[in-house]
């Protein structure tokens, strides 16, 4: 009975237990297993969620089980990155075995208006995702770039904190203007991505040939790169959190002379001149007592300058969530980057929002409101010192013997002693002073609608304001104030920009019977930008004034020049069209037209079309094909046509620039209200007649997979040819003009590229992978609108001070673009050349005279022993610009990158390496320390430190007797030598002392020319980057209620292997003709950083 009765208890607790329970409860079920992949090794970190209740999730363990209570549903959704995810049914004893995704063919491509997989890709396309731009911290997304697209050549102007990154495809065409790519971000046109934070972009697509940037018809002629930032993501609030602090030190130095032997050269300088003896004793004392020096201090002004560890900082949080109807994603960036010269730096602050919202189940709103303050610091490598950088390494070492008398407290005013004692490189940063304030703000929206199944109507507004005020002020001892009475000058430059994008496309996709596979895009497009500047600048401030008061009250200073500018809106109205067709994603078909028209040309040549075909054949998905070797192998060709119209608005018709003087050709004046006469000066003479650059683009490649897409090969071959190429051209004076724009000729440009991803080892817990990229190009010019055969051009630099004497770029046909043309250097003239005649050197008969060089013995223009020499090509006798040739190339003849990544449990790692191989650099900076160019007795300036005495060629002044005791005595130019025996001895002294010597005595140089000693050999391999990150186990983070925990360490141009003799082989490529040309550029660093990425 007692039994029973307990047995009817179990029963009715049972009964209740089944009433009271949830729902939930009674439904639950357990899934429980193991994921591998196809190699069968387990999986760590697969995403296990139950089918319909995300919020319902795990992930799999070292050993790739997973446990997971299911609620709702007896279906598990498992995902890993790589893979294909697999919906599979619940069980406690699963084996799930992942497959390989295949990932780069499924791998979405953003492109023009549209996006694609990348298995339906006709055309070129490099690309970089978010993932990978994450592994490497860097301050711009150009940074990340380099080496690892083929064909795209990266690189910065200089070493300069927030230095603009130019990146250039295939080679570039255009002359005049800087061969930079259209950059668009999140579908709207930006001028660069220097300013967008990396850890905010999703990926880059750079797109390389016409079948994909016709589509951007004008704009495209140079390619194209597509930025996408990060979206909102569906699911719980999710909070990222990123840091890093870096050090920075110089990279190289350039040697210069100590002080001993500048006083040296600086005596025999003074001697030579004869006049200066007196100057030299003033400023470094007796010639006899040279010796003190031997101990004295040097300064190193690249040390106190740019000896320093400054240390830039980065800050960046995002927060992302939502749900079907509404998700969002926030960033706020703060990146404070210090440079190696004191007082620069720039510091940039980023807002990027983007909401999402389901208006219904078939209209979609997208805002994406996005807010840049950017403040640069210090006036850069032009503007430190006199003379910018170049003049910082030449100024003296030592103030000579003021070093031991000079007493401050004795010279408060302004006088030579003062100015001797002050008017150091490091005083003047201060003096020359520079901030630079720039905000900007974008809005973007975008509403989409899906009318039906597969056609798709959407719209696009993005609004851009953007301006900046910059203060530049040069202090009483800066050589800008000393063309102003020895008084401060102030200028404030304040710009304004105002433009918009309004986009509208209409887009239909559909099958027909499964294998037939169409989209159809038409769309619409309107663009107008337009620029004010106001300029104000005074001088005659009080000397001791400071920056900011002179900024506040210009009115203290006499008013100078105001300016104000007001440019042309540069307008465009488009209208393009796209049609694809694919059978079985086997064999695809794009077709693509744009017809842009641009206020930028003249009524009957405003209007350019692009079309655009491009096919390809995946082989691999034939019947026939064995895949045992080749999983995928695909042949891509295409054919199109991009523009170019990036030149100055205007340029069709006349314009006058009202100034204060001059006139228009004849110097007419025109009387305002109250009788003061103004003039309007013509400007530039305008050609009706230029119409649109256009680049033809022709593009073969093949995409090959093996090994289960463990190894994927990707070789190309362009050929492009750009006409009617737009530059600046010289016309004769006689118009009454200097130049004209005008469309001058046909270049070719050919090339192949090839890129590798290899991955080596993938097991659970090491995978290895390897990357590589390499490009050739050759650019050569076929023709040349005008009656020459070539188009001369000049690496001067106002800014810099770099001048050439005569052009040494040139634009020739059958030649490359990018030649540099100059003088054959041919050692120096010895004594073997010349004939002494009693106490005269004369050359002998064949040994051709030299390049004009200063004789600042007799202010005669010959030459003398120690000279430099040069060939005599033409065989006339002389040395003159018909003795030019070329000298150098620019062009690097192979380029790319590769790079390691991979992991061992916690740990990641991954190295990035950068080379240029077989491309020459015009070292206009070695040219410079060689000279005497602006040496005086007031500022005497320094020279490299090969030109020390037992190099160079020296003169009287450091010529010296051996006496019978043997002790020297010194030869100078005010002793009398009363007796020929005494002058033989002396010029005996003269030619022993010289016999061996290598090099000319810089004094006698100086006028700026371009010789092939100044240019170098720039090939070079860089370690870009290199970065070790270790994740805290999860077992220990989800403790502190965080998701993930990395700490890594990065080191930033580690070595750079060149024979280069400059601070650095990499210098600005964005001059169409006069690229390479090192002068004045801001010195590369050696960077170290330590961060963290936290999310919770």
């Amino acid at each position: 009975m007692n039994q029973a009765m307990r047995k009817l208890c179990k029963l009715c607790l049972l009964a209740a237990f089944f009433v009271l329970a949830p729902p939930e409860v009674l439904a639950q079920t357990i899934a429980k297993g193991q994921v591998f992949d196809s190699t069968n090794e387990p999986i760590i970190g697969a995403t296990v969620v139950e089918k319909g209740n995300t919020k319902n999730a795990t992930v799999t363990d070292f050993d790739g089980n997973f446990k997971l209570k299911l609620q709702k549903a007896k279906v598990v959704v498992i995902s890993y990155i790589g893979m294909l995810p697999q919906e599979v049914s619940a069980s406690e004893n699963m084996k799930v075995i992942m497959k390989d995704d295949a990932a780069s063919l499924e791998e979405v491509v953003v492109l023009g208006y549209t996006s694609k997989a990348r298995k339906d890709l006709t055309g070129s396309v490099g690309s970089v995702s978010g993932v990978k731009l994450a592994e490497v911290p860097v301050a711009s997304a150009g940074e990340a770039l380099q080496g690892k697209i083929a064909g795209v050549q990266v690189s910065t102007v200089d070493g300069a904190p927030g230095a603009d990154i130019y990146i250039k495809i295939r080679g570039g065409a255009a002359l005049g203007q800087n061969n930079q790519p259209l950059y668009i971000v999140d579908g709207f046109q930006q001028d660069n991505i220097n300013d967008i934070p990396p850890t905010d972009i999703q990926s880059i697509d750079v797109l390389k040939d016409a079948s994909l940037t016709a589509i951007y018809g004008a704009r495209g002629g140079n390619g194209v790169v597509v930025v996408t930032t990060k979206s909102a993501q569906q699911g719980k609030v999710k909070v990222e959190f990123n840091a890093y602090a870096q050090a920075r030190r110089l990279a190289g130095k350039q040697e210069m002379l100590n002080s001993y032997e500048f006083v040296r050269y600086q005596r025999d300088w003074a001697y030579n001149n004869k006049t200066n003896t007196y100057a030299f004793r003033t400023n470094f004392g007796n010639p006899s007592d040279m010796d003190i020096y031997k101990n004295a201090v040097t300064h190193d002004w690249q040390d106190e300058l740019m000896g320093g560890t400054p240390i830039t900082q980065m800050y960046n949080a995002t927060v992302n969530g939502g749900n079907d109807r509404l998700r969002f994603s926030t960033s706020l960036t703060h990146h404070d980057e210090k440079g190696v010269i004191e007082g620069s730096g720039v510091r940039r602050t980023n807002m990027n929002t983007k909401i999402f919202v389901q208006l219904s189940p078939r209209v979609r709103l997208t805002l994406n409101p996005r807010l840049t303050y950017r403040r640069d610091m210090g006036a850069g490598a032009d503007g430190i010192g006199t003379g910018g950088l170049v003049g910082v390494l030449r100024y003296r070492p030592t103030n000579g013997y003021r070093e031991f008398t000079f007493n401050k407290e004795e010279a408060l005013i302004y006088n030579q002693e003062r100015y001797w004692m002050l008017a150091s490189p490091k005083d003047d940063i201060d003096q020359n002073y520079q901030k630079k304030h720039s905000y900007s703000f974008t809005n973007q929206a975008s509403l989409s609608w899906e009318i039906i199944d597969g056609l798709t109507f959407r719209t696009d507004f993005a609004q851009f304001w953007g301006f900046s005020d910059t203060n530049r002020f040069w202090g009483y001892l800066t050589d800008t104030a000393h063309s102003n009475e020895d008084m401060p000058v102030a200028r404030i430059t304040d710009v304004k920009r105002n433009k918009y994008t309004w986009t509208n496309t209409l887009n239909y996709a559909f099958t027909y019977k499964d294998d037939h596979n169409f989209s159809f895009l038409i769309g619409h497009e309107m663009f107008d930008d337009q620029k004010r500047t106001n300029v104000q600048t005074s001088r005659y401030f009080p000397q001791l004034i400071t920056p900011q008061k002179a900024f506040d009250n210009m009115g203290l200073g006499s008013a100078y020049t105001a300016t104000s500018t007001v440019t042309t809106p540069d307008r465009m109205l488009s209208f393009f069209g796209q049609a694809n067709y694919n059978f079985k994603h086997k064999y695809l078909l794009s077709l693509t037209m744009r017809a842009d028209g641009s206020t930028k040309f003249a009524p009957g040549h405003q209007w350019g079309y692009f079309p655009s075909v491009s096919g390809a054949w995946v082989l691999s998905e034939e019947e026939w094909w064995n895949k045992n070797i080749f999983s995928n192998f695909k042949i891509r060709a295409a054919y199109g046509l991009a523009g170019n119209n990036d030149i100055g608005d205007d340029m069709w018709r006349y314009q006058y620039a009202i100034n204060a003087s001059g006139g228009p050709s004849w110097g007419e004046n025109t009387l305002t209200e109250n009788g003061e006469a103004y003039y309007a000066a013509s400007k530039t003479f305008p050609n009706e007649k230029i119409k649109w650059e256009t680049t033809v683009n022709r593009n073969l490649a093949f995409d090959i997979s093996m090994f289960k897409g463990r190894l994927s090969i990707t070789p190309e071959f362009y050929w492009n040819t750009t006409r009617d190429m737009l530059y600046t051209s010289l016309i004769p004076t006689t118009t009454g003009y200097s130049q004209q724009v005008q469309n001058v000729g046909q270049v070719t440009n050919k090339g192949i590229e090839l890129t590798i991803n290899y991955q080596l080892f993938q097991k659970k817990d090491f995978d290895l992978s390897v990357n590589a990229t390499l490009g050739f190009n050759k650019t050569k010019v076929d023709k040349l609108n005008s009656e020459d055969t070539q188009i001369w051009s000049n690496s001067k630099n106002a800014r810099s001070g770099w001048n050439p004497q005569y052009d040494d770029f040139c634009l020739r046909v059958g030649e490359e673009i990018g030649l540099i043309y100059g003088f054959v250097y041919d050692g120096i003239y010895t004594f073997d050349d010349f004939e002494r005649d009693g106490f005269t050197y004369r050359l002998k008969e064949g040994v051709v005279n030299g390049l004009y060089y200063q004789n600042t013995d007799t202010g005669v223009n010959n030459v003398h022993p120690g000279d430099p020499k040069f060939k005599d090509l033409n065989g006339d006798g002389q040395i003159d610009e018909n003795d030019r040739t070329v000298i150098g190339n620019t062009n690097p003849r192979l380029q790319g990158g590769f790079g390691f990544s991979g992991s061992w449990k916690n740990f990641d790692f991954n190295a990035n390496f950068v080379y240029f191989l077989n491309f020459d650099v015009l070292n206009a900076t070695k040219y410079r320390l060689s000279s005497s160019t602006g040496n005086s007795t007031t500022s005497p300036l320094n020279v490299l430190s090969d030109f020390d005495y037992d190099n160079r060629w020296v003169y009287f002044g450091d010529i010296y007797n051996t006496n019978a005791d043997g002790t020297q005595s010194l030869y100078w130019m005010s002793e009398q030598l009363v007796n020929n025996s005494q002058k033989y001895e002396y010029l005996n002294e003269y030619e022993r002392i010289n016999a061996n010597k290598t090099l000319w005595n810089p004094m006698r140089i100086a006028t700026d020319y371009t010789t092939s000693y100044s240019v170098e050999d720039g090939s070079f391999l860089r370690l870009q980057n290199v970065t070790v990150g270790y994740t805290l186990p999860k077992k220990l983070t989800n403790k502190w209620g965080v998701e993930r925990l990395r700490i890594y360490f990065t080191g930033s141009n580690l070595f750079c292997i060149t024979n280069y003799s400059g601070y650095d082989p990499e210098v600005d490529i964005q001059s169409g003709l006069t690229p390479s040309v090192d002068y004045n550029r801001y010195p590369r660093s050696r960077a170290y950083l330590l961060g963290i990425n936290l999310s919770f």
